[in-house]
């Protein structure tokens, strides 16, 4: 249908017993579109990816997948959407085989030339050369995890979900990953689960903020970190300055919600620096108000910034 979503929840709800795991959520998975999802532990982001999956069925609400309903395609014996494909964090491998078998029993509808392309691409990219004839079960987490994900892009499904891919690999390889899937045409939309924001907000075109089962935002990854909808959202995306009513009137800051990047710092004011410490973006330092306000801010790279010396600050956030 022209214009309709790639997958589509309509008033979605669902509970184990009668505890409420997902609740009334809607929302829309564009064609090619990447969506993020960070939430806490037991915010409802497995239990909505097995929903997705049609391995469970809500119970208020329906989803569609291209305008059908999953209750016209689903397969009820296999409890999944056959167009739907999901990355476990088990990685649902099969231990008697290599990695090598482990891509290739995903990959039967390609061409034998596509398939030894992906693979060709996939030991390279994923640096498993060196294990791609050992069996599945002799392999680290690590390694297992880089075999399901590449077993996983190689899947015919239209909508792949990927529940926490990153979560073995070590930095530089994270980073080689996430540089092969921002330059990669997957042609599928995607949904990606993950505790780590910053790797979400790299990828992703939107981000989906979950908390007890509701939807708390929904937005591009920009808006999301630079405009989060209250203080759990700025939490659950990264480092966040959270002021009282109280508070903004003793510091003179008129933003009652504000990221560490979006403080400037001027010499001689009623801010005190009395920390530093380094994070992924640069210097973070432990400002303390004259009120005893603490926040966090942005130290630049470079100028001299002692600590004890005082600043003023003001917030500067980007047009919307």
């Amino acid at each position: 249908m022209e214009n309709s979503p790639l997958l589509h929840l309509r008033g979605v709800s669902f509970a184990y017993t009668e505890k409420k795991v997902i609740q009334n959520l809607s929302f829309r998975l564009e064609h090619k579109e990447r969506l993020g999802i960070v939430g806490s532990s037991g915010s409802g982001k497995s239990t909505l990816l097995k929903l997705i999956l049609g391995q469970i069925e809500p119970q208020k609400g329906f989803l569609e997948l291209n305008g059908l309903q999953y209750s016209e395609e689903r397969n009820d014996r296999l409890r999944r959407h056959p167009r739907v494909a999901l990355m476990h964090q088990d990685f649902d491998l099969d231990p008697s085989l290599n990695a090598d078998e482990n891509i290739q029993r995903k990959g039967r509808h390609l061409s034998e030339t596509a398939l030894n392309r992906h693979l060709g691409r996939s030991r390279r990219v994923f640096q498993m050369q060196s294990f791609r004839q050992q069996k599945v079960s002799a392999l680290s987490g690590g390694q297992k995890q880089r075999v399901a994900l590449a077993a996983a892009l190689i899947h015919n499904a239209e909508v792949l979900l990927l529940d926490e891919p990153f979560s073995q690999l070590d930095y530089q390889l994270k980073q080689d990953v996430l540089s092969f899937l921002e330059e990669s045409s997957i042609g599928k939309g995607m949904i990606i689960v993950g505790h780590e924001p910053s790797d979400l907000m790299r990828f992703c075109d939107r981000i989906m903020v979950l908390d007890k089962g509701r939807l708390l935002q929904l937005d591009k990854a920009e808006d999301i970190y630079h405009f989060p909808k209250n203080k759990r959202v700025g939490e659950l995306t990264g480092i966040i300055n959270s002021l009282s009513a109280d508070e903004q009137k003793a510091c003179g800051i008129a933003e009652p919600i504000f990221r560490p990047l979006h403080c400037r710092l001027k010499s001689g004011g009623n801010w005190q620096l009395i920390g530093i410490a380094y994070h992924a973006f640069g210097r973070l330092g432990l400002m303390e108000h004259t009120s005893g306000v603490r926040i966090r801010a942005q130290i630049p790279m470079e100028g001299s910034y002692p600590l004890q010396s005082n600043w003023g600050i003001s917030i500067k956030k980007p047009r919307r």
